[in-house]
């Protein structure tokens, strides 16, 4: 966790297109949608009622499937106050290292949370931004880190995205 006075003044900033924004957007609906369609293909298989499961692994597919997130455009920052994805600030006091993540032709940037129980921000580089600078810069105050991305992301970003 690096201390404010340790980071060196710099700016960082691109535009980049995710579709990882659901129209309702909480983890907590994800997490309560989920559990319902989970007991209900569950119920179906049990019950042996192939309608039911059909129709809930459908749900399944339309709620959760990333072909159905609309693209927004995401204005990202970086600089010595902390890092901005569009409107939502991360603090660097919260953040204790980094990783960037090659999956197929994209690279990513995933910043490793102080809390185990928190989420970090994951943001998709563009073309002209060279990643290699931007890890030279982060390195100079926080830790770079190997296979420390949650596997569910890796399986997200390689197949859905």
């Amino acid at each position: 966790m690096p201390k404010t006075e340790d980071i060196p003044k710099f700016s960082l900033s691109w535009t980049t297109l995710s579709h990882d924004e659901h129209p309702y957007g909480d983890i907590l609906w994800h997490l309560f949608w989920g559990i319902v369609i989970g007991f209900s293909i569950l119920y179906a298989i049990i019950s042996k009622d192939f309608l039911y499961l059909v129709i809930s692994l459908i749900a399944l597919f339309f709620f959760f499937h990333p072909i159905f997130y609309e693209e927004k455009e995401l204005k990202i920052k970086i600089d010595q106050t902390g890092i901005y994805v569009d409107e939502k600030k991360y603090n660097w006091e919260d953040i204790i290292g980094f990783e960037i993540l090659k999956i197929k032709n994209k690279v990513y940037l995933y910043f490793i949370p102080k809390h185990i129980f928190a989420i970090g921000p994951i943001i998709p580089f563009e073309d002209y931004i060279s990643y290699e600078e931007v890890r030279k810069i982060l390195r100079q105050f926080l830790d770079e880190y190997e296979n420390s991305v949650a596997l569910w992301e890796i399986i997200y970003r390689k197949y859905f995205q």
